[in-house]
């Protein structure tokens, strides 16, 4: 058989990108919009359901559209004012590299990296730092107001050319305010970002599109008490498995079909694949790639129940060892009991009341490890009091690989 279509892996492209049709076109509507409407986009959704994939399509979009687009993955790191400031620096100075390449805007380029030389802070015992190696020093001021000076020199630019710059930001929820420790990095870009965008008379064309998992909603409103007025919100979840048409597959069924010209699926195969991964998208490409595999080692090109069945467990096993236990043996062992524990409750959402009347520990001692858990980024918080994880089916993992003990008691 020919190259093995199906393509597991973090942010890599499917061979067929199902179901995001619609995200696709409002994205493409926001573009079209700029500069007279100003929307930025806020990307959220659990691990595996193709956030990455679909900010790369937009940089695609972006780009044929002869938008300036810059794409970064945050870290943690970033939730220091001075790293945040060093790295959006470097992207603002990117952005700027590829607007100039007219000459007619020279002076306005010298003005913006100028701007973007002057994104400093102010740090312990009044010591300034630059974002810029070697250049001079200026007077201290707020994160907020250096950013929003770059950020308007840069639309200016993208103005004088017809053209739109769009920031796309991956992993963004590693960055977050921390008020205790007087950091504000994600707080400051969102009112520089405001103060750019808020000009009616001279709108500039900037775009800020951040994509994350879940807990990104949180910290984008704790950064910002209006922020549901910055973005448009795009939630990506699994793939449909109900048919638009009885005559037609599911969306997540199309995932696995479409790419496979020289292999075919026999009679609800491709369904029954879809409905064990509860249609989440990397699931379906890793088992795609090892039925094609199996397929492909037996020399047949039909995948047939029969063949599924006995390569089921298998595949299931290896996904069970490479995409669900790292993220268990991250956890203290404390927390692991926890995750037990939730498990045990037998779904993939829990409050904490159920938890509390499921184990013996301090409601003090619970609270500390859901806040652990949180920090690890494998719970985020749904809703009051409720919790659920941020890798799809991880409850029915823990059930299968690490039911409760006595110990958790």
């Amino acid at each position: 058989m020919a190259r093995n279509p199906y393509s597991p892996g973090v942010g890599t492209r499917p061979p067929y990108l199902a179901g995001r049709e619609q995200q696709i076109h409002r994205f493409q509507r926001l573009l079209e919009d700029y500069p007279e409407k100003r929307r930025n986009l806020r990307i959220t959704g659990l691990r595996g359901v193709g956030k990455t994939v679909l900010l790369k399509e937009y940089e695609r979009i972006a780009r044929r559209q002869e938008w300036v687009v810059v794409r970064r993955d945050w870290s943690t790191r970033l939730c220091e004012e001075a790293d945040f400031a060093i790295a959006l620096a470097g992207y603002l100075t990117e952005a700027v590299e590829a607007l100039s390449v007219k000459v007619r805007i020279k002076k306005r380029v010298a003005a913006a990296m100028k701007a973007i030389g002057q994104v400093q802070l102010q740090i312990a015992d009044g010591v300034s730092v630059s974002v810029r190696a070697g250049s001079e020093q200026f007077a201290s001021t707020l994160l907020e107001d250096g950013l929003r000076e770059a950020l308007m020199q840069i639309g200016e630019i993208a103005q004088a050319q017809g053209r739109g710059v769009a920031l796309l930001f991956d992993e963004a929820h590693s960055v977050y305010d921390r008020q205790a420790k007087h950091q504000f990095p994600l707080g400051a870009l969102l009112s520089a970002l405001v103060a750019v965008q808020d000009d009616d008379e001279y709108p500039m064309p900037i775009m800020l599109v951040l994509c994350g998992l879940p807990p990104l909603v949180g910290n984008i409103h704790a950064a910002r008490s209006n922020a549901e007025r910055l973005f448009r919100a795009e939630v990506i979840d699994n793939l449909s498995l109900t048919p638009e048409r009885p005559d037609k597959l599911s969306a997540a069924a199309q995932a696995l079909v479409r790419p496979a010209t020289d292999i075919t699926y026999g009679p609800g195969v491709a369904d029954r694949v879809a409905r064990d991964v509860d249609g989440y998208p990397y699931f379906i490409q890793w088992f795609g790639e090892a039925l094609w595999e199996a397929a492909d080692l037996e020399g047949t090109t039909t995948i047939t129940a029969k063949l599924y069945e006995r390569e089921r467990v298998a595949i299931q096993r290896s996904l069970d060892e490479e995409f669900f236990e790292p993220r268990y043996r991250d956890a203290r062992q404390a927390d692991q009991g926890t995750l037990r524990v939730a498990a045990s409750l037998g779904a993939e959402r829990l409050t904490k009341a159920d938890l509390d009347a499921a184990t013996g520990r301090s409601t003090g001692a619970l609270s500390q490890s859901l806040i652990r858990l949180i920090a690890d980024n494998l719970i985020y918080r749904d809703d009051h009091g409720v919790y659920a994880y941020t890798a799809p089916m991880f409850g029915d993992f823990m059930r299968r690989r690490h039911p409760r003990l006595e110990e958790d008691e």
